[in-house]
């Protein structure tokens, strides 16, 4: 019985990965709407914006989860 709650748990803890992802999307995709600009320097804003934003969530997850080795 354990072993399935241990299961759902991780389950669960895995997909909170993707929070911070959707997160940072939903806000480059809010700014860039606002914004009056041709469909090309919008849409080379929004591949640098979400570059940008994936190094940094990759970096910040690394520093949090790391773990020390033994």
């Amino acid at each position: 019985m354990s072993n399935l709650n241990n299961q759902r748990l991780k389950l669960k803890l895995h997909q909170l990965r993707l929070v911070p992802y959707l997160a940072i999307g939903s806000l480059i995709f809010y700014f860039n709407s606002n914004l009056d600009l041709n469909y090309i320097v919008k849409g080379y804003l929004v591949l640098m914006e979400s570059q940008l934003c994936i190094i940094v969530i990759y970096f910040l997850t690394e520093k949090v989860t790391n773990k020390p080795h033994k």
